[in-house]
């Protein structure tokens, strides 16, 4: 009976089926413990074992389903709109519209006032014509001391204004409007209302 042997190559390792089976298996076993126990947890928030949670690595990949979303404040809840009421509507006194003309000469000023009570009001609009102004919008209360007052809206140059004033206190209230330039100014104001007069302060 003849017997061939083939030679072993210079290099090469031999290894039995058996053995080749059994480290291919426990690759395949390191393989499944590294992906349940890391890879679930980290890429798509899955802990099954609970070792990404205590590792600290769940939910690591960013729009992971582990993130919590951000919680936002409440809103605040918007004030409640007052609804007018006969009470809020009505006003007592004279209703008028005036119209006052002045003209300051430069470096010159001049108030223009109205009597009016707490609570009363009117629509107003003024301009400037010949160059801006120094302007004031104050009240005086009707016991007030000598250069005690209650500045509204000032500006240091200004061609006009308007609005809508509400005294907030009886007395006086008006504008002070001084010409700082070297030509004179022509200042006309309107108001349309509720107060008692308008009227041109002296000294």
């Amino acid at each position: 009976m003849n017997q061939t042997i083939a030679p072993n190559p210079v290099g090469s390792i031999q290894v039995a089926p058996g053995t080749l089976a059994k480290a291919t298996g426990g690759a395949l076993l390191a393989a499944a413990a590294i992906v349940v126990l890391f890879v679930l947890p980290a890429e798509y928030g899955i802990d099954p074992t609970g070792v990404g949670r205590l590792t600290g690595i769940a939910g690591m990949a960013a729009g992971s389903d582990a993130e919590a979303p951000a919680v936002e404040a409440p809103a605040a809840a918007p004030a409640a709109a007052v609804i007018p009421t006969k009470t809020s509507i009505v006003r007592t006194g004279t209703f008028r519209s005036d119209e006052m003309t002045l003209t300051l000469a430069p470096h010159s000023g001049q108030e223009v006032k109205a009597h009016m009570q707490a609570g009363d009001s009117y629509v107003f609009e003024w301009s400037a014509k010949g160059g801006p102004v120094k302007v004031d919008m104050h009240g005086e209360k009707v016991d007030a001391a000598e250069g005690e007052f209650t500045s509204y809206w000032a500006d240091k140059t200004l061609a006009g204004g308007q609005g809508n004033f509400t005294a907030p206190f009886t007395g006086t209230h008006g504008w002070y409007f001084r010409n700082k330039g070297e030509t004179p100014v022509t200042v006309k104001v309107r108001t349309t209302g509720f107060y008692k007069d308008l009227f041109l302060p002296q000294g």
